[in-house]
């Protein structure tokens, strides 16, 4: 199997997993996007919809990955992404019907009836805010120094045009531009984003704040290694990428996959600190002695959530929430912020585009 194969296959594969087991590592109080008061979590149309939602998700994935290995090496280049958007559309759609019948029952049933609803503040996220852990960056900025450190040394000893993987010839210079500001654009994204989400308001669970609080603490300590792990293994990905058109060495078989290798154990190492904390800490431990749980429950806000997974909320200051799906933080798309970070982020893909394809890439 080809790097290039290998390329195509295991975002399919990592994605259909990685949907089909989001309901798992979900808040048991927001079930597919949908705000359920915690008595409510275990009702019958919840386990009913999470049941057929693994099974559909279950079976798109494994269909999907099948075509991809079966169409590996035929057709253009696009062809894998053309499979992963298909996947991504149909778990979507499964996500969608799961939420509809939630959603239903919640409304036709009025499960906030009654209820004192709350939201709950946490005032030492401020005197005692949570430490970035700035050394976990330093292995990502050393693999940067290396390759920009051996790309330096090949240069003068290159020709002008050198032959990457896929059998192009393109400028030496471009090759070396290119993986250098690959690394750098995710470092700086990654380490940028985490440091906003430490910046940010906690989701606190208004039936149990204290624990929520230090479950939530321990959850970002864990996320934040592992995804600046997952960063250093990327910057080592694009490394290994650069060596065999610097003429470090060269790969043939098999072996043409190993610049993959670090970048899947890094999603994997990542998926699995995910799915044992769960989002925002809700599967680790959190039992604060002493303090008994308060007698509210949290504020519905599905009618902020478009489509379940969109957060807009123009009285909400916060530019990024906890996620309403899976692992992760969501962006408040009513504040201008968050459209800059896109367009940020679509001008510096659109410029990567250009230089490849000005240097035929």
């Amino acid at each position: 199997m080809s790097a290039g194969g290998l390329a195509g296959v295991f975002p399919v594969l990592v994605v259909g997993a990685l949907l089909c087991s989001m309901p798992a590592a979900t808040r048991p109080t927001v079930q597919f996007g949908v705000r359920v008061p915690g008595e409510r979590a275990g009702t019958p149309v919840i386990r009913r919809e999470r049941r057929a939602y693994y099974w559909r998700t279950a079976a798109i994935g494994v269909c999907c990955t099948l075509v991809a290995v079966a169409t590996m090496g035929y057709g253009s280049w696009w062809l894998s992404k053309i499979i992963l958007l298909l996947e991504l559309a149909a778990d979507l759609s499964c996500f969608w019907v799961a939420r509809r019948k939630i959603a239903a029952v919640k409304n036709a049933d009025g499960w906030f009836a009654g209820l004192r609803q709350t939201v709950v503040a946490d005032t030492s996220w401020r005197t005692d805010p949570p430490r970035f852990p700035v050394r976990w960056l330093m292995p990502a900025l050393a693999v940067m120094a290396a390759t920009a450190a051996i790309g330096a040394l090949r240069y003068p000893g290159l020709p002008a045009h050198v032959v990457n993987e896929s059998g192009h010839r393109v400028p030496k210079a471009a090759v070396s531009v290119l993986i250098v500001a690959g690394q750098l654009y995710f470092t700086a994204v990654y380490s940028g984003l985490m440091l906003i989400v430490y910046r940010s308001r906690p989701d606190v669970d208004a039936d149990d704040p204290a624990a929520s609080m230090l479950r939530y603490r321990r959850f970002l300590a864990a996320f934040t290694r592992a995804l600046l792990t997952l960063v250093t293994l990327i910057d080592t990905t694009l490394l290994l990428v650069a060596l065999p058109d610097w003429q470090v060495y060269r790969l043939s078989g098999i072996g043409q996959a190993l610049p993959v290798l670090p970048f899947a154990a890094g999603v994997l190492l990542l998926a699995a600190v995910a799915a044992r904390a769960g989002q925002g800490g809700s599967r680790l431990n959190g039992n604060v002695r002493g303090l008994a749980r308060a007698a509210g429950t949290d504020r519905d806000d599905d009618r902020f959530w478009k489509a379940g997974l969109l957060y807009v909320n123009r009285d909400d200051p916060a530019l990024v929430v906890g996620a309403r799906f899976g692992v992760g933080w969501a962006l408040n798309f009513a504040r201008p912020a968050a459209w800059l970070l896109i367009a940020g982020t679509v001008a510096w893909w659109a410029s990567l585009v250009v230089i490849g394809a000005a240097a035929g890439i």
